[in-house]
């Protein structure tokens, strides 16, 4: 097996592990069990960084072996490849492209999610402080009002 696809194999095996990360984030937020969510950033950075380390690794690899990088480069190599000895790492980088679309798409919704819990907090927070949440109305006359007067649901 060649250090290409060596490399793509470990990236596949690093993704599974990506996803799985970002299913237990996805699980925390549904469940609002934050006090979690530090220990899984630690470990989505890591394999965010172990990933970008492999992917390195594998331009270098493409390119000493007189290929581009990158997607290109990959899909160049693997055309050079006769069909019986490209299978495996043809299959393993459908995986691999896969993997990494699923990856960027959950780790999207994740986003949103932490988006709108964030905003959430700070609309509560609002409230808390006595801020009005629309502080711009309109009048009979069709003008805009806008409110001064804060008041303080209370205080600590």
């Amino acid at each position: 097996m060649t250090a290409i696809h060596t490399l793509l194999d470990q990236t596949v095996a690093e993704l599974h592990g990506f996803l799985a990360v970002i299913t237990a984030e996805r699980r925390i937020l549904v469940t609002g069990d934050i006090e979690q969510l530090p220990e899984i950033a630690e470990k989505k950075s890591a394999l965010a960084a172990r990933l970008a380390s492999l992917e390195a690794q594998r331009d270098a690899a493409l390119g000493a072996a007189g290929f581009g990088t990158g997607r290109g480069g990959m899909e160049a190599w693997l055309a050079s490849k006769d069909a019986a000895s490209a299978l495996s790492p043809r299959n393993a980088w459908k995986l691999y492209m896969e993997l990494a679309s699923t990856a960027r798409r959950e780790n999207e919704i994740n986003g949103k999610l932490i988006g709108a819990r964030l905003q959430q907090n700070q609309q509560a927070l609002a409230i808390l402080q006595g801020e009005a949440a629309d502080t711009t109305t309109y009048g009979a006359d069709g003008q805009r009002k806008t409110s001064s007067g804060r008041r303080p649901l209370g205080s600590a």
